[in-house]
């Protein structure tokens, strides 16, 4: 049985308020504090009112919804049974690689990421009067398997789909939906039926990965992106098939080892586009502005096929998901359902509008603090040698200009034919 979450839109989402771009190192917060928050949180959605009136044995399916908080198949299979058994599979699939290009389909730090999830589900559960039954293997297995084991009489999951008709079903009924509250959940979800052995969260090296290099407890992230788009796209597998696309449009793209990896690497000689992939590298993490413009670079200014940047991106992301990473890629690429193909960010207006003294590639790249403020995503000769030319405009005249910016405190409209396409 397939449980459906709400996933309502809130209308003053579409609504985009430009702010004054900044960045801000946000400092971790400690264990303590954390679990305040938590056992907070808990607390004002909790409710003692709640009674289950189900009979025998329900089991959740847990896939990409690793939470206990306003997980509504959770709460349908306590409603439902007498018995909850939440179940996790390790799946071998999702250690093999990308589909063209041979990259991991987990990266390390993605992977580090999953096992962090999973450890915080199983600690919540518990918390609960519930555990977490973890197994590896194919789950159209082990769960099939399970239920005759304990005789369950449904298995509650979120639903996951890529269909072109849902797409569309969707899109109808969006508009006439309203946001719903946060669910309320018991104080308990026990008790769990017998199990011998709940099997433990599995450590990086049995996904056949190595310990990322950055720690991601307490990791200070840089935030600068001043705008969030909020996309509701859903995408088909064949995406990630054709070069052209869902609307097959013939593009000659290149597959350049090395201009890919100078990309990859953050080696471009573009310290805006060096920052966003080094951030990516270090901590799965990009703005979503970052990996718009991230995009924009790879197949308009290097002319590389958009499905390596895409199963890249695949690789790192902690938040990956492949309805808005191949969607956003299909988008960006202008292969996408969208009637404009010519899509473009230019760096250097990206540059000015998102990061006009420099903090944020200066964070990333060291070597460029020394730098005046206004050179800084200008460096010139001070930095690596560019690996391509810009498709519009020139990164060293922008300079030039952004002096002047500095000097009279005017700002740039990047006036001229190019500033119709870029953004």
């Amino acid at each position: 049985m397939n449980i459906i979450a709400s996933k309502n839109r809130n209308p003053n989402q579409n609504i985009q308020q430009k702010v004054i771009p900044h960045c801000q190192v946000i400092p971790g917060a400690d264990s303590r504090e954390i679990n305040h928050i938590v056992e907070e949180t808990f607390g004002r959605y909790t409710s003692k009112a709640l009674k289950r009136n189900g009979k025998g044995v329900a089991i959740v399916w847990f896939r990409n919804d690793l939470r206990v908080l306003d997980n509504e198949a959770l709460l349908k299979a306590w409603d439902s049974s007498e018995m909850v058994l939440p179940v996790y599979c390790v799946d071998p699939r999702h250690s093999q690689t990308t589909y063209h290009f041979g990259f991991p389909k987990t990266g390390a730090l993605r992977a580090q990421f999953l096992i962090e999830c999973l450890a915080d589900l199983r600690k919540n559960l518990m918390n609960r009067g519930l555990n977490l039954l973890i197994r590896h293997g194919k789950p159209e297995e082990i769960i099939p398997s399970l239920a005759k084991s304990f005789g369950a009489h449904a298995v509650y999951a979120q639903k996951e789909t890529c269909s072109e008709e849902l797409n569309v079903e969707r899109l109808s009924i969006e508009a006439k939906c309203t946001v719903r509250g946060c669910i309320r959940i018991p104080s308990s979800f026990g008790p769990p039926p017998s199990v011998v052995d709940w099997g433990s969260v599995p450590l990086i090296e049995q996904l056949e990965l190595h310990s990322p290099k950055a720690s991601l407890h307490g990791t200070q992230i840089l935030i600068y992106d001043a705008f969030r788009r909020i996309k509701n796209v859903l995408v088909d597998t064949c995406f990630a098939v054709d070069t052209g696309g869902p609307r097959k449009l013939e593009y000659k793209w290149s597959q350049d080892q090395k201009l890919f990896e100078s990309w990859r690497d953050g080696c471009t000689g573009y310290p805006l586009i060096d920052a966003n992939m080094k951030e990516l590298s270090m901590t799965g993490f990009m703005s979503n502005r970052g990996r718009q413009i991230a995009c924009s670079f790879l197949v308009r200014d290097m002319g590389i096929d958009w499905r390596m940047g895409a199963e890249w991106f695949e690789t790192c992301l902690l938040d990956y998901d492949p309805c808005s990473n191949y969607g956003n890629w299909t988008y960006g690429a202008g292969v996408g359902n969208d009637p404009r193909e010519d899509r473009y960010f230019s760096i250097p207006k990206q540059a000015q509008n998102y990061d006009r003294e420099g903090e944020y590639v200066a964070y990333w790249l060291p070597q460029l603090k020394a730098l005046p403020k206004e050179r800084r995503n200008f460096p010139g000769g001070s930095y690596i040698e560019q690996i391509v030319s810009l498709k519009h405009g020139n990164i060293n005249q922008n300079r030039n200009q952004n002096d002047s910016l500095t000097r009279t405190g005017r700002r740039n409209n990047f006036k001229g034919k190019h500033a119709q396409v870029n953004r």
